[in-house]
């Protein structure tokens, strides 16, 4: 067994690590930050690598509760946007050893930015400088991000949930605790589809991953994960966007998941799902209450309320990438070019 899927096995026990901490010690600091969001006359939130796809969760679930925020990626935060005065800057990062988020501290102390650390480490530079930060509290994955990666989207949305209702409601902690207390038997449930999937297949090179709203930092990590763990091409769009130009490309071989949410755009993707069929794409659904759609697969996750879906609606896809890394005879636990840690920049 590799140590990626290790880690995506050990991944219920330490979501529920995580979220008990954020609902006890780690209460009184994401309630501390709740201030500083409410009060910036500008919210950014920076990150990179996996971090900026959670960063689309969790710029979803702010803009939902009515806090409107930047996503910026931390390379380009440092080199091209200027901080307004009386801005809060949440830094997304797992090591908060990035090089990218590390420099930029020294530009938002400039610029007299409040800081807020969404990290797994609290003795990083990161951790140490910020102005409040909110620990994930999960173990360290042995490399790919997997456990750290989805508790930062956890501890985001939770404090998406306290700008909206001023608490961790009670309903939203029983969902959650509900949820990762079967997870583990869903993760095996997910793994047998996928070893069986016709969905998955070395003849169809081309993926694409298509999401909406929240769910597109799922269709994002998936596409990094296909790159970082099978070192395979892969692409991420919106569903709209998908629907301008790109669906030219539906004449290859071609593999698409997409991830259905309810609401009104949910038919609109049914009836792109069924198109893409009818064209002989091969399409893998993910989402909870899936309809039965023939010639498409669909993989069932667990309903959550809305801001937490990407917590969990991305783990059938960690799944999936170690499974191309084995037929393609590839070991998913090491990195050929990119360190753990990017403490430079320039070069690869």
């Amino acid at each position: 067994m590799t140590k990626y899927f290790t880690d995506i096995l050990n991944q219920p026990d330490q979501l529920w690590q995580s979220l008990q901490y954020s609902s006890t010690a780690g209460k009184e600091q994401l309630h501390l930050a709740t201030g500083l969001i409410k009060n910036a006359g500008n919210v950014f939130i920076s990150a990179i690598g996996a971090s900026w796809s959670a960063g689309l969760a969790i710029q979803a679930a702010f803009n939902q509760a009515g806090i409107q925020s930047m996503l910026c990626d931390a390379a380009d935060f440092l080199h091209h946007t200027k901080i307004p005065a009386s801005s809060t800057v949440i830094f997304l990062s797992r090591s908060g050893k990035s090089i990218e988020i590390v420099n930029a501290l020294t530009k938002c102390k400039a610029a007299k930015a409040s800081v807020v650390a969404i990290t797994n480490a609290v003795d990083s530079p990161l951790g140490e400088q910020a102005d409040i930060c909110l620990l994930t509290n999960v173990a360290f994955d042995h490399s790919i991000s997997v456990s750290t990666y989805t508790a930062i989207i956890l501890v985001g949305q939770l404090l998406a949930e306290i700008i909206a209702k001023n608490e961790i409601t009670l309903s939203t902690q029983a969902a959650l605790k509900n949820c990762f207390e079967t997870l583990q038997q869903d993760i095996l449930s997910w793994q047998q589809q996928i070893e069986s999937t016709a969905w998955l297949q070395q003849m169809n090179p081309h993926v694409y991953f298509l999401a909406r709203h929240i769910n597109l930092a799922s269709a994002h990590e998936s596409m990094l994960l296909w790159q970082e763990a099978a070192k395979q091409p892969a692409s991420a769009l919106t569903t709209g966007s998908f629907r301008h130009g790109p669906q030219e490309i539906i004449k290859n071989p071609l593999s698409i998941a997409v991830w259905l949410d309810e609401g009104a755009v949910k038919a609109h993707d049914i009836a792109l799902i069924k198109d893409l069929v009818a064209k002989g794409v091969k399409v893998l659904m993910i989402g909870d209450d899936l309809p039965d759609i023939a010639g498409a697969e669909g993989i069932n996750i667990p309903a959550l309320p809305s801001f937490f879906s990407p917590v969990v609606n991305i783990i059938p896809l960690q799944i999936a990438a170690e499974k191309l890394a084995r037929q393609k005879n590839i070991d998913p636990d090491n990195f050929y070019f990119c360190n753990f840690i990017v403490e430079t920049e320039g070069g690869l």
